[in-house]
């Protein structure tokens, strides 16, 4: 019998350097964007359980912040060039219609040559180290880009709806979609769960055009991708997203911490187990990709932009009022992407559903980790 060849991803630690960011700095990137034009979400509800609460936490109000300019993102530019890689300002101006209009997508983005002058963006320039604005029309508002933190713990369920969406994504997928692996494979959102059914609806018409069907849930199997838990470890927390290049094809981007670690694809057994390509920029696609459930596009555009607020997210952006999602705070039933609990308070059906999973548990036991690169 051949040994089969077992891919998964392996640590590279660079010499850590740590850098001072300055306010403005000639090796920077900023977008911004003029505050009259932004409404401050309105306060949302406790919880969004329903469709006119989850609408209400998602609807501007009349007010706009009390500043000249709100900075949306801001890093060094090598950064930024991480992740535009061949795109040029296309990257930049698309990111920019996500967090300010991505469904009418009205404003333009214009780079800043002067205290006063302001000069349109084509999406073949390249990025430079500059102040980028989002321009829109006078008299046009917009509410920004709601934020997932995707902290704490998720709602408690017994309905099963977990497993079941877990076998059906399994069953579509058959393997990772990065690394090909059959097993084990963990079953990852690409909405948290505990954002609930109808932010998810409001999510999914938004970012792919699409009119939701009535009764589409967090649990649906187009919300969810087969992935190593490695790679789920990355993509649960926002660090790892897929960049939509073409249909059915996206590109892996890595937003772990640059300075500190890249990550390559690994291959413990086989042949040139050290000459596997970089996980950042691989090109994947889905494993059954005729089928009527794979993950829209939109669906990877949403967490893409997650991944991009996480990484360059500034303070002025992220600490607006009301700008994060609010998610539902306990656990819920077959989450893998939520801080564990050993309180049957928190998590009353701790024990049974322990003991459903340790026949699984005992297969994922031996699920590669990220393994350290040796230095050349």
């Amino acid at each position: 019998m051949s040994l089969k060849k077992d891919k998964t991803t392996k640590k590279h630690k660079k010499p850590h350097q740590k850098r001072e960011l300055s306010p403005v700095g000639p090796d920077r990137l900023i977008l911004q964007i003029d505050s009259h034009h932004v409404r401050i979400i309105a306060q949302p509800p406790v919880i969004s359980d329903h469709h006119a609460a989850a609408i209400t936490a998602m609807t501007p109000g009349t007010d706009s912040p009390d500043t000249t300019s709100i900075r949306l993102l801001s890093g060094f530019l090598t950064d930024f060039l991480r992740y535009s890689r061949g795109e040029g300002s296309k990257w930049l101006v698309d990111v920019a219609h996500d967090i300010c209009d991505p469904v009418l997508r009205r404003g333009s983005v214009e780079k800043q040559m002067g205290p006063q002058h302001w000069l349109a963006v084509a999406d073949t320039d390249p990025l430079t180290a500059s102040v980028y604005r989002y321009h829109l029309d006078a008299g046009v508002t917009v509410g920004l880009a709601k934020i997932s933190r995707r902290e704490g713990r998720s709602q408690s369920s017994t309905t099963g709806n977990a497993t079941t969406m877990a076998t059906h994504v399994r069953q579509r997928d058959g393997r990772c979609w990065v690394t090909g692996d059959t097993c084990p494979l963990i079953n990852s959102h690409l909405c948290p769960k505990r954002m609930g059914d109808y932010t998810a609806r409001i999510i999914f018409q938004t970012f792919t055009g699409i009119d939701p069907f009535p009764d589409l849930i967090i649990f649906h199997e187009m919300f969810g991708l087969s992935l190593t838990r490695n790679l789920n470890a990355l993509f649960d927390v926002y660090q790892l997203g897929f960049r939509y290049i073409a249909l059915q094809t996206y590109e892996c981007h890595v937003f772990a911490d640059a300075g500190d670690e890249e990550y390559d694809l690994y291959a413990t057994t086989g042949d040139n187990i050290f000459n596997l390509p970089p996980l950042h920029g691989q090109r994947v696609h889905p494993p059954n990709p005729h089928h009527i459930h794979n993950p829209p596009a939109g669906l990877f555009r949403w967490h893409y932009l997650q991944c991009v607020i996480k990484k360059f997210g500034h303070h002025q952006y992220t600490n607006l009022q009301n700008i994060n999602f609010h998610e539902l705070p306990l656990r819920m039933e077959g989450d893998s992407d939520d801080d564990g609990t050993d309180s049957e308070l928190q998590w009353p059906s701790m024990a049974f559903d322990l003991g459903r999973n340790v026949e699984q548990s005992l297969k994922e036991h031996q699920q590669n980790l990220i393994f350290p690169r040796r230095q050349a």
